[in-house]
């Protein structure tokens, strides 16, 4: 059951509450600064040149995995921009009752919503861990060495930088040790959070063909209402135009008189057929 709930990541809520949710690994070297002018007293010539060589990229490789780490928190914590979508939509999903009738399917569905928003909100909880600047103390020498072992001798001054090369490598791979440790709890729900979008998908992609038709219960139906449009006809109208008329007038009693013409108008006549 312990398994289950590790690969869960089940584990990582406690954190939630306020205790730690691991304990940091001990380590199989020397890991005080007396430790490592013990171990490296010994060492002369081209061996102490070489150990010192060595300390120093030690101390250099911990600060690339650091950078590492904190490169793959910053794109999981880039995961809301993401999200925002995912959320709008889906939640306008939830909300339009006539796409997911059924109401068990409502119910299932929005407890996988809320358990994806939730397990994005964890991953980047998480992530945000790695990058937190006040919880993670960086230890390197001191560069009052310099002025402090100046009157040394040169076999003296290279164990001493030896081991606060090696001290502060034991120091720093704790303190990257513990941001993997947050990384890899933000991997975890990451997954998780993919895993329920993808339940999630299936459940919507079964849903759909059998999705039925009838009207949700309490869903107003809509109303139609025929309407009828009455055009007005015109009527047809036949006048009358007045003509012009010639009148000739001609007199017996003088032959030799022209004829006189007069012009006249008649009366218009106008008629309008009735229904």
């Amino acid at each position: 059951m312990s398994k289950v709930i590790e690969r869960l990541g089940l584990d990582w809520l406690v954190i939630l509450i306020g205790k730690p949710a691991f304990e940091d690994a001990p380590l199989p070297h020397p890991t005080t600064l007396s430790e490592a002018r013990e171990g490296f007293r010994d060492l002369e010539g081209e061996k102490l040149d070489d150990a010192l060589e060595y300390c120093d990229k030690l101390l250099g490789r911990e600060d690339d995995r650091s950078d590492k780490i904190e490169s793959k928190a910053f794109k999981l914590i880039g995961i809301p921009g993401i999200a925002t979508g995912f959320i709008t939509g889906f939640a306008g999903l939830l909300l339009e009752r006539e796409k997911l009738a059924l109401v068990p399917v409502l119910i299932v569905a929005a407890a996988l919503y809320v358990l994806v928003v939730l397990a994005l909100m964890f991953t980047i909880y998480l992530a945000v861990k790695v990058v937190t600047v006040g919880d993670y103390v960086f230890t390197y020498p001191s560069a009052n060495d310099i002025f402090e072992l100046s009157k040394a001798s040169l076999e003296y001054v290279k164990r001493e930088r030896a081991a606060s090369l090696f001290y502060s490598f034991t120091q720093n791979q704790q303190v990257v040790n513990r941001k993997a440790t947050y990384l890899s709890g933000a991997q975890l729900w990451f997954r998780n959070s993919v895993v329920l979008l993808l339940v999630l998908t299936l459940l919507l992609a079964l849903y759909a063909p059998f999705k039925s038709s009838a009207p949700v219960p309490g869903a107003s139906m809509p109303t139609v209402r025929p309407t009828v449009s009455v055009q007005p006809r015109a009527i047809p109208t036949d006048t009358l135009q007045p003509t012009s008329t010639l009148t000739v007038v001609a007199s017996t009693d003088t032959p030799a008189a022209a004829p006189t013409a007069t012009i006249g108008s008649s009366p218009t006549i106008t008629i309008t057929p009735t229904q």
